[in-house]
């Protein structure tokens, strides 16, 4: 696949289009080994904020899951390839592990082409 030019949108009008159970690959800051990170989507309440599942690995992440450190998530829309960086807001641990993580002003979006 080939990734053609990017456009970075604003989501204040328009919100995020993601579903629960979409599938975040993610970058951690502070976790500098490379290593596969996903979570998966919760829910969210539009301008205010995300929620997601505890990143896999526990072991790995939980000790980088604080409220203002960055993270970066990628997720596939279709044909495009969405970008969003954030803040964590919270890490929550019982009765259930969640991250509550900042909604994001934009978003970059970038269409996936096939190889010719």
């Amino acid at each position: 696949m080939i990734m053609t030019a990017y456009k970075a949108l604003s989501t204040e009008k328009m919100g995020l289009n993601i579903t629960p159970g979409t599938i975040f690959k993610m970058k951690i800051e502070g976790i500098d080994i490379p290593i596969k990170i996903q979570a998966s989507l919760v829910g969210m309440v539009k301008n205010e904020y995300i929620l997601i599942t505890h990143p896999t690995p526990f072991a790995t992440t939980k000790p980088k899951l604080y409220a203002g450190n960055g993270i970066i998530a990628q997720y596939q829309d279709g044909s495009d390839i969405c970008v969003f960086g954030v803040k964590i807001m919270d890490a929550i641990m019982k009765p259930i592990r969640v991250v509550v993580l900042e909604y994001p002003d934009k978003i970059i979006r970038r269409k996936i082409r096939p190889e010719t």
